[in-house]
């Protein structure tokens, strides 16, 4: 499985049978500015916010699969093109989505591994909501605050999930290419990665970076990747 960052919580995934996947597509007001991806199967939506539904980045015609159907939950669990893709709905918020509506947990199985985009998280995870989410072998998880859970609560979701995932990806947070009023808001990864403790061991990645079941790490590894 190949991930690439494309920034905020944008992220291409690809199978090694070239299925190729676009999560939470960024729109331009967010500061990031990549050129679109081609040759994207499905792309996924965990909220219809501007920073995660922006469609216009994949070429050509991909199926698209939002986790929101109008006001609820959408019920997903198909296969496409021999990627099985799931949701667990959650909330953008820690009050029940009366602030900021509700959010869908993504998960894609491929390749023998299990991937969780976490959206726009807003809280810590329920008993069920951690079950529904269930074994995880990579998470791509919020970190920067104010529209999500914070560096601190990122590293309690990390322990509520069991086992716990060996890949962990922050996305969502303070960086120079954030536009203004957006990175005054979020806070930096190292909000996430001071409150890890022993919980994960800490890497600097790369743009993109393949993960295979028999090479994933013995411990749980956050890896903070570039997004360009």
């Amino acid at each position: 499985m190949n991930i690439t960052w494309l920034g905020q919580s944008t992220f291409v995934v690809s199978s090694s049978s070239g299925v190729t996947v676009l999560m939470d597509p960024a729109g331009p007001g967010t500061g990031y500015t990549p050129a679109p991806v081609p040759g994207v199967d499905l792309v996924t939506i965990s909220h219809e916010h501007s920073d995660h539904n922006n469609t216009s980045l994949a070429a050509g015609q991909p199926q698209v699969i939002h986790g929101l159907a109008g006001n609820d939950w959408a019920k997903i669990d198909q296969v496409v093109k021999g990627v099985r893709v799931r949701a667990v709905g959650t909330y953008h918020d820690d009050t029940n989505g009366s602030q900021r509506g509700k959010n869908a947990v993504f998960i894609l199985e491929t390749d023998g591994l299990r991937l969780a985009h976490m959206g726009d998280l807003g809280h810590p995870l329920s008993e069920e909501q951690a079950k529904a989410i269930g074994d995880v072998d990579i998470v791509l998880i919020p970190v920067g605050g104010f529209y999500t859970i914070d560096g601190p609560t990122a590293a309690r979701v990390l322990q509520q999930l069991s086992p716990r995932p060996k890949v962990v990806i922050p996305m969502h947070y303070r960086t120079p290419d954030l536009n203004a009023s957006l990175a005054g808001r979020l806070g930096p990864v190292e909000d996430f990665t001071d409150a890890l403790g022993g919980i994960a061991s800490v890497v600097s990645a790369g743009h993109s970076i393949s993960v295979r079941r028999d090479t994933l790490p013995s411990e749980c590894t956050a890896m903070v990747m570039a997004y360009r």
